[in-house]
């Protein structure tokens, strides 16, 4: 499973928010974890081209998760740091 945080730091007010709490919790994660877990900025190159390959539409921030080729979970909106954590720890918990 690989977990993919869209955000647009540059425009998104929201975003901009997250990012301290999307850092803290990621940093918190084992590494392996951690190696699962990718910030999408749809300001850079790369971002644009993983907005295309996970056929993001929209609803920034946004958590994304793919396992097997599937999506299985569209998260949006701003999460803090314990309602992000809890999010996380299922989402790990049920999908590796």
């Amino acid at each position: 499973m690989y977990l993919y945080a869209v955000v647009n730091y540059k425009t998104c007010g929201y975003c901009r928010k997250f990012k301290p709490v999307l850092e803290g919790v990621i940093k918190s994660m084992n590494v392996p974890a951690q190696k699962r877990v990718e910030i999408v900025d749809l300001e850079t190159t790369r971002g644009q081209e993983l907005k295309k390959k996970l056929k993001f539409s929209g609803g920034i921030p946004c958590l994304v998760a793919i396992k097997d080729d599937e999506q299985i979970l569209f998260e949006p909106g701003y999460k803090d740091t314990k309602t992000l954590a809890k999010l996380l720890l299922d989402l790990w918990t049920d999908h590796v």
